[in-house]
């Protein structure tokens, strides 16, 4: 079994790495780069082998940039962005690092000082320090890991650095349903959630449908 991940893990990896290009020129174009970039990043978050057993990336990339964010979630995101000088970004999935990568760039350009944390040990397909190294995100964050292999991101579980590094941010960009699900109870207002639908329980608890792209604030209820 676990060989068989990682060789799912190794073949996302370069699908996304040959998409990566096009990503880029796509943001490029649109008119508010922070939002393609996150556009960009959700897109990614179809990578997900513990939902999907097939997987059609292109479709989930012209979604994400036809489906519609919340107009007042966004705001509230970009300005968390413009205001914070330290970013704690928590990824999901091999393979979806890439597509956060264009979104890391970003940040990058803006001079942010972002950290990016992945899984201390493979569970399904999440992503791991090998897997960011592939991905190169340490060409535009300093990748750590949280120092367990849980599913989503459990608080009390997570290594001391990570936690050092979760109590200093401004801003905590979170990736994936898994992280929403172990995180939102925290009310935490410095978390922005970034994630695609992916089953009917979350999907009723948001009032959205599966499939819509979602960036939600922890302290607020999602708005259409």
């Amino acid at each position: 079994m676990l060989i068989r991940i990682n060789k799912v893990k190794e073949t996302y990896n370069q699908i996304a790495l040959e998409k990566l290009p096009g990503l880029r020129k796509r943001v490029a174009e649109t008119a508010d780069r922070l939002e393609g970039g996150v556009r960009a990043a959700i897109a990614g978050n179809v990578i997900d082998f513990g939902i999907y057993e097939q997987i059609d990336l292109d479709r989930s990339v012209d979604e994400a940039f036809l489906l519609p964010l919340s107009a007042a979630e966004y705001r509230s995101f970009s300005a968390a962005v413009n205001n914070a000088h330290r970013i704690l970004y928590l990824c999901d999935n091999a393979g979806e690092l890439v597509f956060d990568r264009v979104l890391l760039e970003i940040l990058r350009d803006r001079e942010k000082n972002v950290t990016v944390a992945v899984k201390g040990a493979p569970v399904i397909n999440d992503a791991t320090l090998a897997d960011a190294d592939v991905a190169g995100i340490a060409e535009c964050a300093t990748v750590i890991d949280n120092g367990n292999d849980g599913i989503g991101t459990l608080l009390e579980a997570c290594s001391p650095r990570f936690m050092d590094a979760y109590r200093a941010a401004d801003l905590i960009i979170s990736k994936g349903q898994a992280n929403y699900e172990t995180l939102v109870q925290s009310g935490d207002a410095r978390i922005f959630y970034l994630f695609k639908v992916k089953c009917p329980v979350v999907a009723k608890a948001l009032k959205r449908e599966n499939g819509d792209i979602v960036v939600m604030g922890g302290s607020r209820k999602s708005k259409k």
